[in-house]
């Protein structure tokens, strides 16, 4: 990936020029179910399944930075879990579209990045260690090193991790 004086000026002006194409997600209609939990059938509570979502519809604009809020056993963690299908157990029901076309997981997997509420990362490394680290794990290896690093700076800076950089 070579690029002429000018797009590197470009770059600096404005930030990163990679090829990304800002989309939607919308899901409609949204149910997740799990087997009845043997503790809860101790209990008497009949049925074979679970309902944890009921009916969640809703959608993620590009380029807005949007919050999930909610109480405590909302269901907000299991709705992200569920939409980035990151689930593997349980029934899913409903409809999940990237910028109006069905989601393809493989495709969704390559497009999106997703970081679970329990991700583990080591106290021995600084944040911006751990942000190269991820970039270096989510590129392909036709991204060569100096685009990495660019990409790499320009998330820093989106989501203002530039002031917490150095700590552990």
């Amino acid at each position: 990936m070579n690029s002429t004086p000018e797009e590197d000026t470009l770059a600096t002006k404005r930030g990163m020029l990679l090829p990304f194409t800002p989309l939607s997600i919308s899901f409609n209609h949204m149910n997740y179910y799990i087997n009845m939990p043997t503790e809860m059938e101790k209990h008497g509570i009949e049925g074979s399944r679970l309902q944890l979502l009921r009916d969640v519809s809703g959608a993620f604009r590009p380029e807005v930075l949007t919050t999930l809020v909610g109480v405590t056993g909302a269901g907000k963690t299991t709705l992200m879990d569920v939409l980035a299908r990151r689930k593997t157990s349980g029934y899913i029901e409903g409809s999940i579209n990237i910028s109006g076309y069905p989601k393809k997981q493989a495709t969704f997997a390559r497009i999106s990045g997703y970081c679970e509420q329990n991700d583990m990362h080591s106290p021995n490394i600084t944040v911006h260690e751990s942000v190269m680290f991820s970039a270096w794990l989510h590129f392909g290896k036709e991204v060569n090193s100096k685009t990495r690093k660019m990409f790499m700076e320009e998330v820093m800076n989106l989501v203002e991790l530039h002031y917490v950089r150095n700590l552990e």
